[in-house]
């Protein structure tokens, strides 16, 4: 009886690893909080802010100034597919995704005046989603 179960835990031991998978996503480098500390509005520069974070992802003019705006995503999710072992006699072999978020990036924007010295900033994030958001792809 023992030797049968070796066996059976033996062949299901290759079906795990095509089951389940581990995926994080990270689109440029997220910015913290604490990064972004020493701005201070009215004093710090584009310069100063160009030299700590990196150049924006996009400059766009205002009425009186410009925005500057960092996208950054970091993101993990899983793949789980309990019809792995059906595959053998089933057309279609859907995954089952549990992911923690929606589409999109996080934002970090920058409002500079005209002499490219900053007048606020602020963080602007992806909305909040649900604990798990099972989906079938």
């Amino acid at each position: 009886m023992w030797r049968i179960v070796v066996m059976l835990l033996i062949a299901t031991v290759p079906c795990g690893c095509g089951a389940l998978s581990f995926v994080r996503v990270t689109i440029n480098e997220p910015i913290k909080p604490e990064e972004a500390a020493f701005i201070v509005p009215g004093q710090t520069t584009f310069h100063d802010v160009v030299k700590q974070l990196g150049a924006p992802s996009e400059i766009k003019e205002t009425a009186d100034g410009a925005v500057g705006t960092y996208h950054f995503l970091d993101v993990k999710y899983s793949r789980v597919n309990f019809g792995w072992i059906a595959q053998f006699w089933l057309p279609v072999n859907p995954d089952f995704i549990l992911s923690r978020g929606r589409l999109g990036t996080d934002r970090f924007e920058v409002w500079f005046d005209r002499a490219w010295i900053v007048r606020e900033y602020a963080f602007a994030h992806r909305s909040s989603a649900p604990s798990f958001l099972p989906q079938p792809f």
